[in-house]
């Protein structure tokens, strides 16, 4: 990865994916670890230290050509463990990015280069905001591409792009821009925002880099300098080196009014009409009560997120009280041996 200087934080972390030896939770445990469960549950430990969650849940099947998988947090990210020589993948979604305690970057820079055995950061996105389109927009991103701001050798040629949604007559759902291809070890978005989460006004406009390890290395550095490898992803990035980033909770916080407004919105054109009937039959308390969802888990899907955070969700796995086992239950402990008279038993 490229390095260029910055002055401010100018881009946050969105996604990042490690891998570690499973050996790394037989040195923090100070034991030998026999059990995969046991290997689980002391990851759960450390990685609720760095991140402020643990794994909470198993999954019903494996992911990432890893045998099995669990849950990270309150749909942080993902653990994936079994069938790959011996290594744990860690995923820490943009939602465990944005919900993680306050310098969980520094507490896994020290974990991947202290203690960690065999770290290796295989993918992590970069993203900057621009809340008002001051400077970032998907034109200027496609301007770029025509002066050539992506190649780094003058004439050579510039990457692919690709551009998704309404162009020629927008309509406010958003469009995106993308440089490069997905498989490449670099690939770069440019989308609205601000349209995407349901404003059709808004201009706030987003650019994620993903970088990828099958072509380059990716240092533990990049997490306490993101900036710096943001800004020399592409020559045309060296105007975001004087701009500074929302924080990540300026982030949540307009991500979440938007949300909230265009769910307003949807519930209104969809049934405002029988709420407003209903309303006037049975009262407003009556009303809602008949047609309020009944479930424990009654956040929708699109509005979950924003109550997220570090300490939501289930219990960690390392907390869970362990399933008693019947005291009438017996476990042979002993070897199988076999005699010379040829009758085989136990020792």
């Amino acid at each position: 990865m490229v390095r260029r200087p910055a002055e401010d934080q100018v881009c946050i972390i969105d996604w990042i994916n490690f891998t570690v030896l499973e050996d790394t939770f037989f040195k923090t445990a100070r034991q030998t670890l026999v059990t995969d469960d046991q290997i689980i549950e002391e990851a759960s430990r450390q990685f609720e230290k760095i991140f402020g969650f643990g794994i909470t849940s198993k999954r019903d099947r494996g992911m990432n050509f890893y045998r099995e998988s669990w849950v990270l947090g309150d749909a942080m990210g993902f653990i994936c463990f079994g069938g790959q020589r011996s290594t744990m993948l860690v995923t820490l979604s943009g939602q465990g990015c944005q919900n993680a305690l306050p310098g969980w970057e520094g507490r896994l820079f020290d974990f991947l280069t202290k203690v960690a055995m065999r770290p290796s950061i295989s993918r992590i996105d970069l993203a900057h905001d621009d809340f008002d389109g001051d400077v970032l927009s998907v034109d200027w991103a496609e301007k770029q591409w025509w002066d050539g701001g992506y190649s780094f050798k003058k004439g050579g040629r510039p990457p692919e792009i690709q551009k998704l949604g309404n162009w020629n007559r927008p309509s406010g759902k958003g469009r995106t821009l993308t440089i490069g291809q997905r498989t490449s070890s670099k690939f770069c978005r440019f989308y609205e925002k601000g349209k995407k989460e349901g404003d059709k006004a808004s201009l706030w406009c987003r650019c994620e880099v993903e970088f990828k390890n099958t072509s380059m290395i990716i240092l533990p550095e990049v997490l306490l300098n993101p900036s710096q490898y943001f800004c020399g992803a592409y020559p045309c990035f060296a105007e975001f080196a004087r701009v500074d980033t929302p924080r990540r909770m300026e982030v949540k916080q307009r991500t979440a009014q938007i949300t909230v407004a265009a769910c307003i919105e949807v519930t209104k054109h969809q049934f405002g009409k029988y709420l407003r009937v209903f309303r006037e039959l049975y009262g407003d308390k009556d009303a809602l009560d008949l047609v309020c969802n009944d479930s424990d888990d009654y956040w929708p899907k699109r509005m979950k997120p924003l109550t997220s955070d570090a300490t939501s969700g289930p219990v960690p796995v390392h907390k869970q009280e362990a399933v008693p086992i019947p005291s009438w239950m017996k476990f042979i402990t002993t070897v199988p041996c076999y005699g010379l008279n040829g009758d085989n038993g136990f020792a």
